[in-house]
């Protein structure tokens, strides 16, 4: 009897794609060979499988090591001999190098650019950090006010299409938002073109990445992109008048309200004026107002209710 007999079916699934295979072909075995008891791919699976069983502690391996699914999963049998202890799994994770981490990143991208049957013609790069409280204390652990907490910061790209993960970086608790995130663009374009050398790449995030670093290196590698903007005071003033029309129409209506204007607007440290499209909804909990910045032609295409464009400086 089990409560994880679920990773079963996952294990097929792996076996279809050789997700775990890869893994630890991506991984360099520095071991002795006559002191070998555990492969890299049976730890590989054991840790990976592990988490996904929502068993994240090492400490938990020092049972479920012996667990008959676990061991099927290894593709042992469940009298044979069991898998890896907590040590010799902590051993295996801090062996990683930076040169295996490499691999294992072109290991996320091949499987991405398998999964298309056909060359796409566009795909849409999500990019996302989010703060990581850790268990435990380990390096890269730094306390952030704004959360209030001890946190890793990771950040990771997704592709909307499909919803698969290209790459993910660990980064320090207190990291600048858009660190590593041009390097990791230019890596992932290059290693996409190489296959698809006229895909279009629209790139998406907040406005923690929405600086002017993230603009530069879009044009440089011939990326569209949409970046979340603070409505400041100056686009708050420019769409007062926006957030009215939308408050008036929805209390004539009753029905929820979209309204949107486009303003050539430049900050201070940008190098020009570039498009910001202001949405603001009326709806009967409240207004909500929001902003990006964009690169995409379209944002010229206005809906029929949205006849403002304007050019400011602020």
């Amino acid at each position: 009897m089990t409560s994880d007999a679920g990773l079963l079916p996952v294990r097929r699934f792996d076996q279809a794609i050789r997700l775990t295979e890869q893994f630890a072909a991506a991984l360099a075995d520095r071991r002795h060979p006559l002191f070998i008891q555990q492969s890299l791919l049976s730890m590989v699976r054991q840790r990976i499988y592990g988490v996904l069983a929502d068993y994240e502690d090492q400490n938990d391996h020092d049972a479920i090591r012996s667990a008959p699914v676990f061991k099927l999963i290894a593709d042992r049998l469940p009298d044979g001999p069991d898998l890896a202890s907590q040590p010799t799994l902590s051993r295996f994770e801090n062996a990683v190098s930076i040169q295996d981490l490499r691999r294992l990143r072109d290991v996320m991208v091949d499987l991405f650019i398998q999964s298309f049957d056909e060359p796409p013609r566009r795909i849409t790069l999500d990019v996302d950090p989010f703060d990581d409280p850790p268990y435990g204390q380990h390096q890269l652990t730094m306390f952030h006010g704004h959360y209030d907490q001890y946190q890793d910061m990771p950040i990771i790209f997704t592709c909307a299409e499909n919803d698969m993960a290209l790459l993910v970086g660990l980064r320090h608790g207190t990291c600048e938002v858009a660190l590593g995130v041009d390097d990791a663009l230019r890596y992932l374009i290059g290693r996409l073109r190489a296959v698809w050398p006229d895909v279009q790449v629209q790139v998406r995030s907040d406005s923690r990445r929405g600086v002017p670093k993230m603009y530069d290196v879009c044009r440089e590698l011939r990326l569209s992109y949409t970046f979340g903007i603070g409505v400041n005071p100056r686009l708050r003033a420019l769409s007062d008048d926006l957030e009215k029309q939308a408050l008036d129409a929805y209390r004539q209506i009753g029905n929820v309200q979209w309204m949107f204007m486009m303003v050539d607007y430049q900050a201070r440290i940008w190098s020009g004026p570039r498009p910001v499209v202001v949405k603001v909804e009326a709806n009967a909990q409240r207004l909500n107002r929001r902003a990006v910045v964009t690169s995409r032609p379209g944002c010229r295409l206005l809906p029929p209710r949205s006849t403002t464009n304007t050019r400011c400086a602020a």
